[in-house]
């Protein structure tokens, strides 16, 4: 056996050793973030119950997981922080209380655009 085979049988094997380790650690990594994605997650949506904007979306029918899954969480954190600011609450508080919430009547609210296309999507 001559050193050019030596070198190319040993490159071969190294090459089979860092494929088997990367076969091995892609799926940690995956189920690693999934998990941390997850949880995430939860938080966001424990986050947004305590807002006025998680009762708006419940009020026009949107369910929270699909909300949280469909939507960038850029944009969640940007609707959140618009609720947080809001000065319209006493209208929104009454309007939540008397159940009398439309996608096309919530002119009030600060995340109307918002909330108008993501009820308009589901009804699609």
């Amino acid at each position: 056996m001559n050193l050019v085979n030596l070198v190319s049988i040993l490159s071969i094997l190294l090459l089979g050793l860092l494929l088997a380790i990367f076969m091995v650690l892609l799926p940690v990594a995956i189920i690693f973030n999934t998990r941390a994605g997850m949880k995430y997650r939860q938080t966001l949506a424990e986050q947004l119950q305590r807002l006025r904007l998680g009762k708006m979306l419940t009020a026009l029918g949107i369910d929270t997981d699909s909300y949280l899954s469909s939507e960038r969480v850029v944009a969640i954190r940007e609707q959140m922080q618009r609720c947080n600011d809001c000065a319209n609450t006493g209208e929104c508080d009454t309007r939540l209380a008397e159940g009398t919430v439309d996608a096309g009547n919530i002119s009030f609210c600060n995340n109307e655009a918002s909330l108008q296309k993501i009820a308009g999507q589901l009804k699609e």
